[in-house]
């Protein structure tokens, strides 16, 4: 669904053609009314397939890991990414994770108790709890056998209470409507990304946590996703500045410099990776596209909150959670190789 699909048309045998002095256009239909062309004023016609609607390319690039002082980011060292990959633009919003939830339901991939109200995983044998459906700040219920909005109002906002499997599975329901391996296809039940090679996964994962760090900070080494001003509550949605989270994107004026917005502040973001810090090893470098395997208890959360305080809202800033966990304030966004090697 999401690769490129390139065609050019090629209109040769039309260009300046003419009968009884008329001239041959093209007219385009759109939702919002026609357009009509000059036939003998184009050279070509293309025709693509959108390679990754709402997703920013990132292309691959070394660079510093760490800053000296964030938290689990003291330690520096040179980082090699070879894989070009999108990311998204935002943060996976409720409607979008009602959405593919609700198509991995109707399709038997889920599993829902209406007792405890929790959304559980089926496939590969799985039992892993994906979201928390009881929790006051969710904002979405399960009614009838469909997913629901509790206030229609809050599509715009980031899907909260979703755990690391949550996240992970959201990515593979994803590639299935796409057409692609699952990246956390697994039947040993250890969810490894690709075997353990997140790079040279097909279809959708979550960003590994160099990736994100790389797309944060690029490509100057800034100390926030803006560059180096003091945050503020146009920046970035922290501190409590706003009560809750905020429409995703709502603070344009923090967008990184390629333009992916909230990666500081409204929700922390799960990464692919297992927490190196608590088990007292990082990387000395340099690497060449790391990514720590998950022998750690806690997966990587990334980017702070509308809860956390300014440090959290640094680059270089990492934490760990347990990948059961659903937080008011954790969600994730999606990361998918632009072309994977075998």
């Amino acid at each position: 669904m999401r690769s490129r699909i390139a065609a050019a048309v090629v209109l040769a045998l039309l260009v300046g053609a003419s009968l009884c002095g008329a001239q041959w256009k093209m007219r385009v239909h759109q939702p919002g009314g026609n357009t009509d062309y000059t036939v003998s004023e184009l050279d070509s016609v293309t025709f693509y397939f959108d390679a990754a609607p709402g997703m920013v390319l990132i292309p691959a690039g070394t660079f510093r890991m760490g800053d000296g002082s964030a938290h689990c980011g003291v330690d520096q060292f040179d980082v090699t990414l070879t894989e070009d990959f999108y990311l998204d633009q935002h943060e996976v919003t409720n409607q979008e994770y009602i959405d593919a939830v609700q198509w991995a339901y109707d399709n038997g991939y889920v599993t829902v108790d209406e007792g405890a109200n929790y959304v559980s995983d089926n496939l590969d044998g799985s039992t892993q709890v994906l979201a928390d459906l009881n929790d006051d700040y969710l904002e979405i219920d399960f009614v009838d056998s469909v997913f629901i909005l509790l206030d229609p109002s809050r599509g715009d906002h980031p899907m909260l209470l979703v755990t690391w499997y949550g996240a992970a599975r959201y990515c593979d329901w994803l590639s299935m409507q796409a057409g692609w391996a699952r990246a956390y296809a697994d039947s040993s039940g250890d969810w490894l990304c690709n075997g353990g090679d997140p790079y040279r996964a097909q279809g959708f994962r979550l960003p590994t946590d160099a990736e994100w760090e790389y797309a944060a900070q690029y490509d100057d080494e800034r100390t926030y996703p803006w560059g180096e001003a003091t945050p503020d509550s146009s920046l970035a949605n922290f501190g409590y500045w706003y009560g809750d989270t905020t429409p995703v994107g709502y603070c344009s004026a923090g967008a990184s410099s390629l333009g992916v917005f909230d990666m500081a502040g409204n929700v922390y973001e799960w990464c692919d990776d297992g927490f190196y810090c608590d088990l007292g090893t990082v990387y000395t470098g340099p690497v060449t596209d790391p990514s720590y395997p998950y022998s750690s208890q806690y997966r990587v959360i990334r980017g702070g909150s509308w809860k956390m305080t300014d440090p959290t809202l640094c680059c270089a800033h990492r934490e760990g959670q347990y990948p059961h966990t659903e937080d008011e304030d954790t969600g994730f966004r999606t990361a998918r190789t632009v072309s994977p090697g075998p």
